[in-house]
């Protein structure tokens, strides 16, 4: 059984919140970095990160602008949360060596021109070259690199924490934890549920 092997196979049966507190506080203290966004299933990662340890890395994933309302509702999470060690990237060149993996996010971009939204690919090759653990918990786009709850990109561990929540769980993780929505994830009624959906923010970040 090799190393990785033996990873998996201890984090196979772990909750979520167990799962994160393996990596963060026995398998890779200081060594393991978290990526986020605004959207509901990172805030929901982030709580779990906080109750664990408020000084984990942290990194916000930016692509295109930076709206008010989202620079405001990032600090009313981070300071909600108590997190003390956070950061934020647009990303970089994908500066890729040779035999190495590329280590990016999928995200929605938008821009105040309101002209529509598009893909963009936030790279983190240079930031996460420090690190062994990569928490991946922007949840946008679903990434083709991330098939599994525990996985290997290039020399790094990535985790997908909540590859196995339904977004009934996230609605009531977070309403459990009095955790706020994004601003612009306004509100819908489903007529064939008990209570009102949230709906998806109209710009992400």
């Amino acid at each position: 059984m090799t190393d990785f092997d033996e990873l998996r196979e201890a984090c196979r049966d772990l909750s979520a919140e167990e799962l994160l507190r393996y990596l963060i506080k026995d398998r890779f203290p200081g060594m393991t970095m978290v990526t986020a966004s605004l959207r509901a299933p990172s805030i929901v990662v982030l709580k779990m990160v906080a109750d664990i340890d408020p000084d984990t890395p942290v990194l916000f994933c930016r692509p295109g602008e930076l709206f008010e309302e989202s620079e405001a509702h990032r600090a009313e999470i981070v300071k909600l949360l108590g997190l003390t060690h956070v950061t934020e990237t647009e990303g970089g060149k994908s500066g890729v060596l040779p035999d190495a993996s590329d280590h990016y996010e999928r995200m929605w971009a938008e821009y105040k021109s309101g002209l529509g939204r598009v893909h963009e690919l936030v790279h983190l090759n240079d930031i996460l070259v420090h690190y062994d653990c990569w928490i991946s918990a922007v949840y946008h786009l679903p990434s083709p690199q991330t098939a599994l709850r525990v996985d290997m990109e290039g020399d790094l561990v990535r985790v997908d924490p909540l590859i196995d929540w339904t977004p009934q769980d996230m609605r009531a993780f977070m309403r459990e934890h009095n955790l706020p929505f994004h601003p612009r994830a306004g509100r819908r009624v489903d007529p064939r549920a008990a209570e009102d959906t949230p709906c998806p923010p109209s710009y992400h970040f």
